[in-house]
């Protein structure tokens, strides 16, 4: 199946889902990454902010806040064609942006990717579909794409957030994809 029918497939499938499924698959999805080491250490974490029935963030949006570690949420700029990652405090630094995504209102900090400041040591990266070996199936826009790539990003640990159906056992990758370190689901998080 070529990328853009396995696109409109697992999309098709995520925009059908029951409310009940996604609040709760969502729930079990966030318990499986809070309680494992790599989340419970990490002191600057990149989340986003889900649309279209992607699995939900916000339990990991209010523990990082509650914890004093830093987030750092991407806002999309159409123009440039990348993100930018904010510093967000709490809820009350949100509002609608690109897309109908929550973002960092404009108050807040960007942070450079060149900066000794930046320093992320987990990102949790949504997608429409992954694959077993951890390559990403994303909207076709790029945004995640490029950014992952940036030399801040090396030692930092990528994780898929998905739900399970989304996992497919193999995906054409790209030179310029780049793989997951785990992914987590409502079953289990898994590292590969």
């Amino acid at each position: 199946m070529t990328k853009a029918k396995l696109r409109k497939n697992l999309l098709d499938q995520r925009k059908n889902l029951d409310e009940l499924f996604v609040q709760e698959a969502s729930i079990r999805a966030q318990h499986h990454l809070m309680a494992d080491d790599v989340w419970k250490k990490a002191q600057q974490v990149i989340i986003y902010s889900p649309i279209r029935n992607e699995v939900r963030t916000d339990l990991l949006l209010n523990d990082i806040w509650s914890s004093g570690r830093t987030l750092l949420l991407p806002r999309c700029d159409e123009e440039l064609g990348q993100m930018s990652l904010v510093h967000c405090e709490g809820e009350h630094d949100l509002e609608e942006g690109t897309y109908g995504i929550l973002e960092p209102r404009s108050h807040c900090t960007v942070i450079e990717y060149n900066s000794p400041s930046f320093t992320p040591s987990l990102i949790i990266v949504p997608g429409v579909g992954f694959d077993t070996a951890g390559n990403r199936l994303g909207f076709g826009g790029g945004y995640y794409d490029r950014m992952l790539h940036k030399p801040a990003f090396n030692h930092a640990t990528f994780v898929g957030l998905a739900y399970s159906f989304q996992v497919v056992p193999a995906l054409e990758s790209d030179p310029w994809d780049q793989a997951m370190h785990a992914l987590c689901t409502e079953e289990a998080l898994r590292w590969l």
